[in-house]
């Protein structure tokens, strides 16, 4: 028979442990609540027993701590972790210090010290500023089984190498930008379950050997620089697989999508290519998918061969709460048995592909839609008017470059969680007053390049949400309202190419955070407000005036500053480095500046496109002008990321699917808005996105410049043109010039040129463009040499000694001018002027002074007549000073 005190002990004991904490490990988690900071306020710890506290999790059997959730709290110590303090917690299996802004460990209290808790098996490390070395202990701990380290600062290839030793269920290093190739190592992983390796800058081919790795529910490839080559990598055995992303990397060959028939648990499927050589084949022979998929991404696949056919196993899935099939060259109708057959889909993509007719709804409501993409098809006639009702929870809808007619319809002003709208490049009309979308969701309003009329509505203030309004090449009239500054989160606003009058409103100045300003292409008028943060400004084509915008008015980050075609008059400031030391653009064409062009221009190291012409600027330009530019390539792209309001319902990989798409939507949108107008190559082309990029020129023709070109243009490598021409510029083409390997385009034509063409010059291989015409340049042409065959005469034409092809003129029969230089002709016909005209004022003083004296010697009568006229002239002279010398004297 048991002893019944041992019993009753026992039973005591166990409702001791299972009722309450132990008191050591208590007080060592009040000592974490103390060396973190919690920015969300601190967690409740107040209750004696620490096993119900929120962020820990105790075992039921022996009540001591399994798990802690440190999520977003920070070590006080300047983001140093104390890892000894987590050593009392013996039964410690999960540790999670996810956000918590740890950038390394303190000294003798690093990651290996964790080898001593012998039952962790689950450590979360990820959205911290861990490097390379800060992570390596933590290959010595053999209990892990699932370790996080995505979204640190890990660059080294060699770290997959490394972890690629431990015995990992779940490996995570996403979005840290390792550099490299994934080591065949990683293969050896066999007990692998999850591996997420997105986000990162692997390159180089895809491992073979993956498919070893059979027990894979997981794995995530995405957003990388690989190379897959279909057939050769295979996935057809790893049938666990839940999960396949290899989205944005470079993959090639053929792929049958009936290699998937047997992978009965596949519920996300993601085969996005960067290449035109992929192709995946889903008719022939005909996909057999048997899972529900959840998600399916197949965009630029080449799908079916573009054959225009949407995979037909897509009519047995009813589970997909993603699809993208974009740019594929799908073609028919809008497919909406897709939204019909998927009552959960929350994401739909069918943008660049070929399909035509109106936009059909289904017709059962739809509220888990918050994406719809259709842009870049065919489709065509009125907007749906009842959207609001189909797809009531909307939070993204792309129509754009479509051709949708008719009025703009007041559907879209109900949908409530409408946070980006974008119409644009379609055929819409009318006034959009009475239909102007007011939702204080919106955050992105895009309706550019349609035949929109009327004034902008004032409504538009209303919105205090909005970050980007795109109102450009439409037919808006009045002024731009005041009350636009009431949107103090707009850092867009681009209302080009309208018809919009009166002046630029001063309220634009209390815009802290507007970066991006283009009103060119206006009839606005007036000078130029205050403007204090801009980091892009076009303001071409309009009527302003005044001299050159107050430089004060301006921060130092503008990159962009576009002023062509206004009336602005003066100089161009000196401080201009000074204030713009970020400038990179600057054109201002067709003004009426005037002045010498600043030294201090050379000081802008950024600046690579600068146009001065068609003003009225003199003298010599500065022979400093290759240190403009130094730094380096044009500038990227950053508008910063916005986050969009998804279903509640979808899952991390979700969100970060949506998150990922809008950004690239979003930087695609803003690499379209910032466009430039430069003259080159005898035309005025546009250049934007990585074009803009490319282009690099000069351009000061058109004005009063004079002296000679200096010969440090030559050390400006980056040039791509060179424009010169229309000015007084002499002496000779700088030798120099040979060294602009870049040039396409270089017109030195209507100056005062002269000597001869340099041999050398022959070394430009990328001239597209080429005129020295009318100058007075001497010599044989560069018609036989290089890139110079491909010059017409126009090229060379007015200059009267220049001889060889393509002129008509054989060098031999040329003869050789007695003055080269024709600014020294010019020189020496003033000075033969000169001496002429002294000679003759001298000849006609000496001839005429002594003919009349002789003539009044041998002629009394003329000597009567001449003391007869002085006499009458000074009689009444004389009587008048004495009368009015007798009137001062009576007056005092």
């Amino acid at each position: 028979m048991r002893n019944p005190c041992i019993w009753c002990c026992l039973v005591l004991l166990t409702l001791v442990v299972c009722d309450s904490c132990f008191h050591e490990e208590r007080r060592h988690l009040m000592d974490i609540c103390d060396a973190f900071l919690w920015p969300a306020g601190p967690p409740d710890w107040s209750s004696r027993d620490c096993c119900r506290w929120e962020r820990v999790t105790c075992s039921s059997i022996t009540g001591r701590v399994t798990a802690l959730d440190l999520d977003a709290a920070y070590p006080s110590w300047y983001g140093l972790l104390n890892c000894s303090m987590f050593l009392p917690f013996r039964e410690l299996q999960n540790l999670s210090l996810r956000n918590a802004g740890i950038a390394g460990c303190m000294p003798g209290a690093g990651f290996e010290v964790w080898s001593n808790l012998r039952l962790l098996e689950i450590l979360d490390l990820s959205e911290n500023e861990l490097n390379d070395s800060s992570i390596m202990p933590l290959v010595g701990l053999a209990s892990l089984r699932s370790l996080f380290l995505g979204g640190n600062a890990i660059k080294n290839d060699f770290i997959v190498q490394r972890l690629s030793k431990m015995k990992l269920d779940i490996l995570d290093l996403s979005w840290n930008g390792i550099f490299g190739n994934i080591s065949r190592a990683v293969c050896n992983m066999t007990s692998l379950q999850e591996l997420h390796l997105n986000g990162n800058f692997f390159f180089g081919v895809l491992p073979s050997c993956i498919r070893n790795l059979t027990f894979l529910r997981v794995l995530d490839l995405s957003n990388n620089l690989l190379m897959a080559m279909f057939p050769t990598i295979s996935f057809a055995n790893m049938t666990s697989l839940e999960q396949l992303s290899l989205s944005h990397n470079q993959l090639e060959g053929l792929l049958l999508l009936n290699s998937f028939s047997n992978h009965l648990q596949l519920k996300y499927l993601r085969l996005s290519s960067n290449s035109a050589s992929f192709q995946v084949q889903t008719e022939n022979p005909e996909a057999n998918i048997s899972s529900q998929l959840q998600v399916l991404e197949l965009s630029n696949c080449n799908l079916n061969a573009n054959s225009g056919v949407v995979p037909s196993f897509l009519s047995h899935q009813h589970g997909l709460y993603l699809i993208d099939v974009s740019n594929n060259n799908l073609s028919g109708h809008f497919p909406t048995w897709l939204l019909e057959n998927n009552i959960y889909l929350s994401y739909l993509s069918v943008k660049h592909n070929s399909f035509v007719g109106p936009l059909i709804l289904p017709s059962k409501v739809n509220k888990n839609l918050s994406w719809l993409d259709a842009s870049y098809n065919r489709l065509s006639g009125d907007l749906p008017v009842d959207i609001n009702i189909t797809f009531p929870n909307l939070s993204y809808l792309n129509l754009s470059k479509n051709f949708f007619q008719g009025i703009f319809p007041s559907a879209i002003s109900h949908l409530e969680n409408l946070a980006t709208l974008d119409l644009s490049y379609n055929n819409i009309s009318g006034d959009i007053t009475a239909s102007f979308p007011t939702t204080m969701s919106m955050n992105h309003l895009v309706l550019n390049d349609n035949n929109i009329s009327g004034e902008i509505p004032t409504s538009i203030c209303t919105n205090m949400n909005l970050g980007v309004v795109d109102f450009s090449n439409n037919k808006f009239t009045g002024s731009i309202p005041n009350c636009i500054a009431s949107n103090y989160l707009l850092f867009i606003l681009n209302l080009r190419g309208n018809h919009l009058t009166g002046s630029i409103p001063t309220s634009l100045s209390s815009f802290l955070s507007l970066q991006f300003l283009d009103l060119s292409k206006n009839h606005l008028s007036g000078p130029v407000p205050s403007l204090p943060n801009l980091t892009y400004l076009h303001l071409s084509e309009n009527e302003l005036n005044g001299t050159f915008p107050l430089v004060w008015s301006f921060g130092a980050n503008l990159k962009t500053m576009d002023l062509r075609y206004n009336q602005f008059t003066g100089a161009i400031p000196r401080c201009i480095d000074e204030t713009f030391p970020k400038l990179r653009i600057l054109l201002l064409k067709g003004n009426m500046f005037e002045g010498m062009v600043p030294n201090q221009v050379c000081h802008l190291r950024y600046l690579r496109l600068l146009d001065l012409s068609n003003n009225m600027l003199s003298g010599l330009i500065p022979s400093c002008l290759s240190n403009m530019g130094l730094y380096g390539e044009f500038f990227s792209f950053q508008y910063g990321d916005i986050v969009v309001n998804v279903t509640a319902h979808l899952s991390n990989t979700l969100h970060e699917i949506f998150q990922i798409g809008f950004y690239r939507e979003f930087n695609s949108t803003m690499l379209e808005l910032d466009r430039e107008e430069f003259t080159t190559k005898g035309r005025q082309d546009y250049y934007k996105g990585n074009l803009l990029s490319y282009m690099s020129g000069l351009d000061f023709s058109s004005n009063q410049l004079e002296g000679p070109i200096p010969e440090s243009i030559g050390d400006m490598a980056w040039l791509r043109a060179l424009n010169f021409s229309n000015n007084s510029f002499s002496g000779p083409v700088p030798i120099s010039l040979s060294n602009l390997s870049n040039l396409e385009s270089l017109d030195l034509s209507h100056n005062r040129l002269s000597g001869q063409l340099s041999p050398q010059l022959a070394g430009l291989k990328s001239l597209e463009v080429f005129s020295v015409a009318y100058n007075n340049l001497s010599g044989p042409t560069l018609g036989t040499k290089g890139q110079f065959i491909t010059f017409g005469q126009s090229s060379y034409e007015g200059n009267p000694y220049l001889c060889g092809p393509p002129l008509l003129k054989s060098c031999s029969t040329v003869p050789t001018p007695s003055i080269p230089q024709h600014e020294q002709d010019e020189d020496d016909d003033d000075k033969v002027g000169d001496v002429v005209l002294f000679c003759g004022t001298a000849l006609f003083y000496v001839v005429g002074f002594w003919t009349s004296l002789a003539m009044l010697f041998f002629k009394r009568s003329w000597r009567c007549a001449l003391f007869l006229a002085v006499d009458r002239f000074s009689d009444p002279l004389m009587f008048r000073l004495a009368m009015l010398s007798r009137r001062i004297h009576s007056t005092n």
